[in-house]
């Protein structure tokens, strides 16, 4: 009896571990072809109705329906369609090499547990990645796409304001850099002008300048619904995307602003996993 107690003992820890069930979901990918340029994926959960409500809203985000693609298909069909559309000449009935509009796509999985799921895509277009990914983040219990409002209490005006200031920091520091390296006027001045900055002097004597969409937002419910973010296990993750061409690639600033949740007002189901990130944080003497 001593020695089942003590394996019962040396048991629990593995047994408090387990997920529970639904908690988190199976990810598998389905694949256009061999070279697999086109990769989505697609969850199974306990609850089949939820799982297949979050199943379509990928095929939404991954498969583009504005050509001949049949949406009753089987997922693999549909994304062999969409590969044919972009990247198989017809007449000549040879597959391009790069292809043409919407060539590819491909997936990371940033968080599946305590139910939710947040998942970053990439697109290929006319066989070069786009230099901006997307992002979608599911409650796992009802398969809703949540927004920032549905997990952040903090106030719209607080969150964007403090968004802002990260965004004009990171920006500023990007152009001292390009002025520590290149020391060409024209190529900073091009820069600010990319970033947003009129004038590089300016830039020097002012502590925030851009105009960025989070706090001139005339509606910052609205930009709680519409902000592009996703969640890892211990932070949000808020996106800025500076649009340039790839000849600025050089000069393309992390579009990724990091805020651990000990730094914001979590809310509905990021506040479990925001009292366990804190529990795994080690305490500082």
């Amino acid at each position: 009896m001593k020695t089942l107690l003590f394996g019962l003992f040396l048991l629990a820890p593995a047994l408090r571990a387990q997920p529970v069930p639904g908690s988190m979901a199976q990810v598998y990918t389905v694949t256009s072809d061999r070279y697999e340029r086109f990769r989505m994926p697609r969850v199974r959960l306990p609850n089949a109705v939820v799982a297949r409500r979050i199943n379509r809203q990928l095929l939404r985000q991954c498969v583009d329906y504005t050509g001949s693609v049949d949406s009753t298909a089987s997922p693999r069909q549909q994304l062999r369609q969409t590969l044919l559309e972009c990247c198989y000449d017809q007449e000549s009935k040879t597959w391009m090499a790069g292809g043409l509009g919407y060539t590819g796509t491909d997936y990371t999985v940033l968080l599946n547990q305590g139910y939710l799921l947040s998942v970053e895509f990439t697109r290929d277009n006319n066989g070069l990645t786009e230099l901006a990914a997307e992002h979608l983040t599911f409650d796992l219990r009802t398969g809703k796409r949540l927004t920032l409002g549905d997990l952040v209490a903090d106030p719209p005006a607080q969150l964007a304001q403090r968004m802002d200031w990260a965004i004009n920091r990171r920006l500023k520091a990007e152009l001292a850099d390009v002025a520590a390296v290149y020391g060409d006027s024209d190529v900073i001045a091009h820069v600010a002008q990319l970033y947003g900055f009129e004038d590089w002097n300016m830039v020097k004597q002012k502590p925030i300048l851009a105009d960025t969409s989070a706090a001139s937002a005339l509606d910052e419910q609205y930009w709680l619904k519409t902000a592009d973010f996703a969640l890892d296990d211990h932070a949000l993750l808020l996106y800025h995307n500076v649009g340039m061409s790839r000849i600025d690639i050089p000069f393309l600033p992390d579009p990724v602003y990091t805020f651990p949740f000990a730094r914001i007002h979590p809310r509905g189901l990021l506040v479990p996993l925001a009292k366990a990130a804190a529990a795994k944080k080690p305490k500082t003497k």
